[in-house]
């Protein structure tokens, strides 16, 4: 068993170029300092008018939300839906229902983000024709008809 302790979390943060997209998001990877390989499981806190990506979803990839300080805005394609602490959202894998958590307060909201980690995987972007590709562990960005993106990286994803 590895114990990993809040001191010794390894984090991450929005690149400039994320947060300028974006906004501001702080993550502690527990999974990753634990060294576990079959799935992300970390703390984001995301702050005031930040959302995480662009609204996506996963072929090969459970995501699990679970709140545990502030309130977020969940938008998906049936529509907005706000949680808070102690609420979850689930999305398996497979199904297109393209989703992006944004945090429509003036306070800092913190949540578990556990997913799969698929070698193979294809992220599909709702509203932009991209779609994140990740084949043996490898990541690139094409359009829907397979050519080439050239623009923007994605958001936080796990």
């Amino acid at each position: 068993m590895v114990v990993v302790r809040r001191a010794e979390v390894r984090t991450d943060s929005a690149t400039p170029e994320i947060r300028e997209r974006f906004g501001q998001y702080d993550a502690l990877l527990y999974s990753d300092t634990g060294g576990l390989t079959q799935f992300g499981a970390f703390v984001e806190t995301i702050q005031p008018g930040t959302r995480t990506s662009d609204r996506h979803w996963h072929s090969d990839e459970d995501e699990f939300l679970y709140m545990l300080q502030g309130s977020v805005t969940v938008i998906e394609n049936d529509g907005e839906h706000v949680i808070g602490p102690g609420d979850a959202a689930c999305w398996p894998a497979g199904v297109p229902n393209g989703h992006v958590v944004f945090n429509h307060t003036d306070a800092p909201a913190s949540y578990v983000l556990v997913g799969t980690r698929s070698q193979n995987d294809r992220a599909y972007y709702s509203e932009i024709d991209k779609v994140l590709v990740r084949e043996n562990g490898q990541r690139r960005l094409i359009r829907r008809d397979g050519s080439p993106y050239e623009g923007p990286e994605t958001g936080s994803e796990t």
